[in-house]
């Protein structure tokens, strides 16, 4: 019989017991804590063919300090929709809007994908949203 200690072992279940309780405290410090108020940013879009133009507002909660918003208008064809225009907007406001003409097309479908943005609270809160109308 040997009786000759090996250090390896321990050492190496002593190395992967510490790296293991790293691992869980850097995950705990990692989840970041939010507002109060995160997710309470409201967006809105519509297309009018009446008008031919598409818009969006993003409104943010009460102490938004700026707001941001980008939309993208999409046209449904054979394949599927086709990007064809898009626009943004910022705001050192709660709320901003964005109104854009465009050529809508009788007989046609469009989808408008809008992300907003708002500044609260030192972070941001978006919110994307998409809306779909067929003329």
């Amino acid at each position: 019989m040997n009786n000759t200690r090996r250090p390896l072992p321990r050492a190496l279940a002593l190395a992967m017991a510490i790296a293991m309780a790293l691992t869980l405290s850097v995950s705990a410090f990692a989840s970041d804590s939010q507002a109060w108020n995160v997710g309470t940013t409201k967006v809105s879009g519509s297309v009018s063919y009446a008008k031919q133009v598409y818009n969006a507002t993003v409104t943010g909660p009460v102490g938004t300090t700026k707001t941001e918003l980008s939309m993208t208008l999409y046209e449904k064809g054979i394949f599927g929709y086709t990007e064809v225009d898009s626009a943004s907007a910022t705001a050192n406001d709660r709320t901003c809007a964005k109104s854009v003409s465009y050529a809508i097309k009788s007989g046609k479908s469009y989808k408008l994908t809008v992300t907003g943005k708002a500044y609260v609270d030192g972070k941001w809160d978006t919110v994307t949203k998409n809306f779909t109308a067929s003329f």
